[in-house]
């Protein structure tokens, strides 16, 4: 149980430092995207989504922390594990393979791997 806890809680190290990357970011992609030509619409929503993908791993990193800590959280672990898997297809198809599909495909392998590693839940 400790290394199943131990490699969700490195999944979710993994997660809240590709945050901290990913949102140091922010300031210089605001910055090209208000001197491009793009709609002030398209620009604030990708600036919404900017911030919201870093928030996003911040919050799922602490929830698996939180869950891998409780009896039976086993599925709970697992559920969420496709929140980034699901995060790793899309960047790799959207973008491909970069230094952020790498850490995101590790954050879930970390995840699935602690995940089957906890206890099964037992039957209510």
């Amino acid at each position: 149980m400790k290394i199943a806890r131990g490699l969700i809680v490195a999944g979710s190290v993994v997660l809240f430092l590709t945050a901290l990357v990913h949102g140091s970011g922010y300031p210089k992609v605001s910055l090209m995207l208000e001197m491009s030509a793009i709609k002030p619409f398209l620009i604030g929503g990708f600036k919404a989504l900017w911030i919201m993908v870093s928030t996003h791993m911040i919050i799922l990193g602490t929830v698996f922390i939180a869950v891998s800590r409780i009896p039976n959280g086993r599925r709970i672990v697992l559920l969420c594990a496709l929140f980034p898997a699901l995060d790793t297809i899309l960047l790799f198809h959207f973008i491909g393979l970069f230094i952020g599909t790498i850490f995101v495909a590790v954050a879930t392998v970390l995840f699935l791997t602690g995940g089957f590693l906890l206890p099964k839940d037992k039957a209510a």
